[in-house]
């Protein structure tokens, strides 16, 4: 009896270290820019044409959108200053979007704005538009605001 107490009590402390591991090496991959998720509808039928090579970014707004690696992150900034800005009030329609510092998903997370926050909007005409909030400013890709 002795021995199968001790067998269970060894057995249920690595299945606890196994899960701890488990649980770091996840958090590790979440928060590495590296990780990539499951590709979405959208990749896999841009696969299948087989003349894009896109990535996606691993989070809403981010999640979804698309980043041609052709795409030159300072013509965008450049074309942006051209552009006439437009000033308007939208609402987030992704569950949780990742506002970046600059128009793509290769530049560093500012802040997090989550479905239904409203968000003052520069827009340019771009793809990426400029957000404003109390606590930050950032670009997100404007399919995920709506004008309501």
């Amino acid at each position: 009896m002795k021995k199968r107490q001790t067998f269970f009590a060894i057995l249920l402390t690595i299945l606890s270290l196994a899960f701890i591991a488990f649980v770091v090496i996840m958090q590790q991959n979440f928060n590495n820019p590296e990780f990539t998720d499951i590709p979405t509808a959208e990749t896999n039928a841009s696969d299948n044409d087989g003349d894009n090579d896109e990535e996606t970014d691993s989070v809403a707004g981010a999640a979804g959108s698309v980043l041609n690696e052709n795409d030159d992150t300072e013509e965008a900034e450049e074309d942006s200053t051209d552009a006439e800005i437009t000033l308007s009030t939208r609402t987030v329609v992704a569950e949780t979007l990742n506002a970046r510092t600059g128009p793509g998903i290769d530049y560093e997370i500012a802040g997090l704005l989550v479905q239904g926050q409203e968000v003052q909007v520069e827009d340019n005409g771009d793809k990426w538009v400029k957000v404003i909030t109390d606590e930050f400013e950032g670009y997100v890709n404007e399919e995920y605001l709506s004008e309501e």
